[in-house]
């Protein structure tokens, strides 16, 4: 006799839905964090109390004397002519000097001293 069509009625299979993050959205949200580290790290810079870091993880305070005597030997080089052998010798002086420092104990000092003579001397256009 006449039956009924069985209709097929099948459930969808839910399929799981794997979000897969954009390779574009991983280097927005890496260049995002790179930011603001640069930023927290400027701002703990500008709020330190004018101690410096050394080489080595030295956080002493700049030595006054040093940063003054090595911007007055740098500026002793530009009284020299381009060139000549006073200029060298002068240059020597403050290499001389640096490496006296420091063998008589005061790397920190001696850090200061020729960081501010070549700090000078950039500013003269001569180093």
């Amino acid at each position: 006799m006449n039956q009924p069509k069985r209709i097929n009625v099948r459930k969808k299979a839910t399929r799981k839905v794997r979000r897969r993050i954009h390779k574009g959205r991983v280097a927005l949200v890496l260049s995002v964090v790179a930011l603001i580290v640069v930023g927290v790290m400027s701002l703990v810079s500008r709020c330190s109390d004018g101690t410096v870091i050394r080489a080595g993880g030295d956080f002493r305070p700049p030595v006054a004397e040093a940063i003054r005597a090595g911007r007055a030997d740098a500026r002793k080089v530009m009284e020299t002519a381009p060139l000549s052998m006073e200029r060298e010798d002068a240059l020597l002086f403050i290499r001389s000097r640096e490496n006296a420092l420091r063998e008589a104990g005061y790397a920190h000092a001696a850090d200061d001293y020729i960081n501010a003579a070549k700090e000078e001397l950039k500013n003269l256009n001569i180093y």
